[in-house]
């Protein structure tokens, strides 16, 4: 199996008074391999996975997909490519179809 996420010496801060909610974190997430992120609230679970998918970008480190940054390759890119979500809180806009909703 290869690693197909990696985490490099990320460090994440929320905000003007760069409040850090991670620091440091590195990992490998092996292709075909289940994993679960667990941990009480306000431990950094939904701030990793954002890293994880590019919604959001590390303060320090970097992250990879399949061995490239995904911010040299641009987060859009790595999203519109590789990335599918189902989010906690559902937004879904009661005017559009669910067609125009996804």
């Amino acid at each position: 199996m290869s690693n197909c996420l990696q985490l490099d010496h990320v460090d994440y801060a929320y905000g003007a008074a760069k409040i850090l909610v991670l620091s440091d974190v590195s990992a490998d997430f092996e292709s075909g391999k289940m994993y679960a992120i667990t941990g009480p609230s306000g431990a950094g679970k939904s701030t990793l996975l954002a890293l994880l998918a590019g919604l959001d970008a590390p303060s320090r480190g970097v992250v990879r997909f399949e061995g490239e940054d995904i911010a040299a390759s641009g987060y859009a890119k790595h999203r519109r490519e590789h990335v599918s979500l189902v989010f906690q809180d559902h937004n879904l806009i009661d005017y559009l179809t669910p067609e125009e909703n996804l």
